[in-house]
């Protein structure tokens, strides 16, 4: 819980991007108010949206918007863990990418469109169900990450997210980027499909181009800095245009 309020005004289910251990969104989201708010946080770091919205967390969600009749916003960084990594990046990459030119060249369409139009986005509105049924007073705030670079580096003994498993299919180096790029706004357009089939309900948060490579720590996480950017760039004018 960030705030000294017993009630939470905004309630919070996400990855490591609300998680991270050296900064995340919501510590610069919660100063947004100078403390005036209440985030009531749930996730863990490589959470993936599937698993947010499922079993015990689902369960726990509901219970936290049937709990508080104060929340009258909920923020919700899910999805990237569902298309970065060894097992979950290697389902939707081709097994042979040695001759692509663009980003689009990597991926298998058939597989990438049932990860991300399919299964990102029924969790998406398993949660966004739960917020209609039992806050639907309650505004939706989502985000599409940004423009992560695959440099191979990891934290804490944790990696592999986005270079390694391009590297064992062998996408050429000055490719991987423009395939990450690629991944980022295919994950933008399906959180454009949950907007649409929430349109009462879903803000988007679109901090796309907003960091610069000197603002990520590894290839998945941005810098301290890199956060508190990515809020007052792009999170601070939805959240305060709607959220004063």
């Amino acid at each position: 819980m960030l705030g000294d309020n017993k009630l939470p005004d905004l309630l919070a289910i996400g990855d490591s991007w609300f998680w991270y251990p050296f900064n995340n969104l919501l510590i610069p989201i919660w100063g947004l108010w100078a403390g005036a708010k209440t985030i009531l946080a749930q996730g863990k770091v490589g959470a993936e949206a599937t698993e947010l919205a499922s079993g015990n967390w689902l369960k726990d969600f509901r219970a936290a918007l049937k709990g508080y009749d104060t929340v009258r916003g909920v923020l919700v960084s899910a999805g990237g863990n569902d298309f970065a990594g060894m097992d979950d990046m290697s389902r939707i990459l081709k097994p042979d990418c040695s001759a692509a030119v663009a980003g689009i060249d990597c991926f298998d369409p058939v597989a990438t469109e049932q990860l991300l139009f399919h299964d990102v986005v029924d969790a998406y509105g398993a949660l966004l169900d739960e917020v209609k049924k039992h806050r639907p007073e309650a505004l939706v705030f989502l985000h599409n990450y940004d423009y992560a670079v695959p440099t191979g580096i990891g934290v804490l003994g944790f990696g592999h997210w986005l270079k390694a498993p391009m590297d064992i299919v062998r996408v050429p180096i000055p490719v991987q980027a423009l395939a990450v790029d690629y991944l980022i706004n295919t994950f933008n357009d399906a959180l454009a499909q949950v907007q649409k089939d929430y349109p009462d309900h879903v803000l988007i948060v679109d901090s796309r181009g907003t960091l610069t490579e000197a603002d990520w720590a590894n290839e998945l996480h941005p810098t301290p800095s890199g956060f508190s950017k990515l809020v007052n760039k792009a999170w601070q004018p939805v959240l305060l245009g709607n959220l004063p």
